[in-house]
This record gives structure tokens, sequence and C-alpha cells, in this order.
């Protein structure tokens, strides 16, 4: 397991930003990662006021990610290259790439801890999860082991949400790419591989876009700040296909690397496929000027 990292600035004093819950009606929750027990000497759940919430500061190290505590009660949460910020009280949310997001419900403090709701990091882990009410336990499941998982309780992005289901659970999308003297040229095939149509909201008009990455940095992106704004909606057929395009013309002039291709889907936190590599179509050094 990476470092786990909390950095603390000066003047933080959290437990007294806002009240902390602790009513009759908060139900304390344990919490399992495929299987295994998140809880040290207590549980890391707890339900108030009908949100799921987790130890901020142990689902970050459970899933080898970052975690800083900032002025203001501000919070930065990164998992997986995903990264959130938010602040005690407040249900707003800043996405790294700017976008806002609409928490289920504001961060808080109890007894020393902090707490944000279960949904924000499951959705940063690109994880499925579970809530069994009758034991008081929240079970969050990753990767393969999640398609054997009962369908989640987690609350759609919006109200035109059609299924529990993830994207990349509900859809298969691969991308794949070409190169000549003008460019590299991305394409992602995206099926439906449901019985059912599947429909997804996103806050702005673009929805999938490529990004390309060299050396391990981010080298290009299809996103476009220019882009309309206002909601759009995707809807694809049971076992409907289509596809998505797009050029990158300063391909053959990035030079030499290590290229790889994803897509990225610009929910109100970002998802990324797994990346494809595009070594075989890396540019060479660039031709000596004459």
């Amino acid at each position: 397991m990476r470092r786990f990292v909390a950095t603390l600035f000066a003047g933080l004093l959290l437990a007294v930003l806002v009240p902390t819950p602790g009513s009759s009606a908060d139900v304390i929750y344990g919490v399992t990662i495929d299987g295994r027990g998140l809880d040290a000497k207590r549980h890391s759940a707890i339900n108030h006021d009908g949100v799921i919430y987790v130890n901020v500061v142990r689902a970050v190290r459970a899933f080898d990610g970052l975690l800083a505590f900032g002025r203001g009660g501000s919070l930065r949460i990164t998992i997986d290259g995903r990264i959130l910020h938010c602040r005690i009280g407040s249900v707003m949310a800043q996405l790294e790439n700017g976008g806002t997001v609409k928490l289920t419900g504001a961060p808080f403090v109890y007894n020393g801890d902090t707490y944000v709701p279960v949904a924000s990091i499951a959705t940063l882990a690109m994880a499925r999860y579970t809530v069994d009410t009758k034991h008081h336990v929240v079970r969050l499941t990753l990767g393969a082991n999640a398609a054997s998982e009962p369908a989640p309780t987690m609350p759609p992005e919006t109200s035109e949400e059609t299924s529990d289901l993830s994207p990349l659970q509900a859809l298969t999308i691969t991308p794949s790419a070409t190169a000549d003297a003008l460019g590299l040229h991305a394409r992602a095939e995206i099926v439906n591989t449901t019985s059912k149509p599947y429909v997804m909201a996103f806050a702005g008009s673009q929805q999938f876009v490529f990004v390309v990455v060299r050396n391990g940095s981010e080298a290009w992106t299809s996103q476009s700040s220019s882009a309309p704004p206002g909601p759009s909606k995707f809807r694809l057929d049971a076992g409907a296909t289509t596809t998505v395009t797009s050029d990158w013309p300063g391909f053959a002039k990035a030079g030499p690397g290590r290229y790889s291709l994803r897509v990225r889907l610009l929910r109100a936190i970002p998802i990324d496929t797994p990346p494809v590599s595009l070594d075989a179509l890396a540019p060479g050094p660039p031709s000596p000027t004459p």
C-alpha cells in the first residue's frame, strides 16, 4: 500500500465548526470493502438524518488515497486521481476541474472524527455500495467483485437516472486510435450490455471526452472550455451501440514517450475508463530542420 498522506494546516479547529450529531435517530454502522472490515476499535460509518456517512480518514486510507485538511474546515480528497474539494457543514463541493457537485449530505465532525457521505467516497473509488439496514453494515465492492453484488442503494445523481447500475457496469466502452500525418484520431465504441435502455444525465453538454496521457501526465483532452452550458442526457437502447470520435492534430509533434488513451465520462464526479496503450502509435523524434 502506498503511503497515506494527511496534511493539517495551522489553525484547524474542525470540532467547533458545526454542531456534532448525536441524536437518538443516529445509527452507527460498520463498513466492509470487498469483505474486509474497515472498522478498527470503533465502527466507521453513521446514519445521520437518513444519509450514510463514513469516517473520511479511514476510508481514504483504505483506498490508498490522499487527504488534506485545510483552513475553515475544507477537505481535499483524492482517490485514483479523482479529486473532490468539500467543506464541513456544506453540501456543495468542487471538483478539481472546476465543476460543482451537490453532495447527498454535508460533511461533519463527530467525536473528533470527520465524516463525509459514503456515496462520495464510493464514486471517487468507482465502487458499488449496499446498505444492510438490518445488521447496520455498509458494504463497498470494487472491480470484478461488483458484478456478483446486489444492486446498490446509492441515490442517482439526478432524477433522470433510469438504472441503479453505474455507467461502467451497464456500458462497455472501448477506446482505440489511429495516427497519421494529420494527428491522432481517437474513437470509442459504447455498448449497452443491459436488457433495458440506459439513461444518465450530465451537468453539461459534453458527455464523453478523450484523454491522452504521456509519460504519466495528461498531454491532451478533447474536453472544451467553449462547450455550450446546460445539462444534457445520454440514452442508449438495450444492446445498442454508439461511437464517439475526436482528433488531436498536435499528436505528431508531441514527441516520443509512453502514451495511453482513456475515455472520461463528465459526470458530477468524472469517471475514467481503464487506459489503452498507444505505444505503437507514439510519434518519433521530430524531423531535423533543413
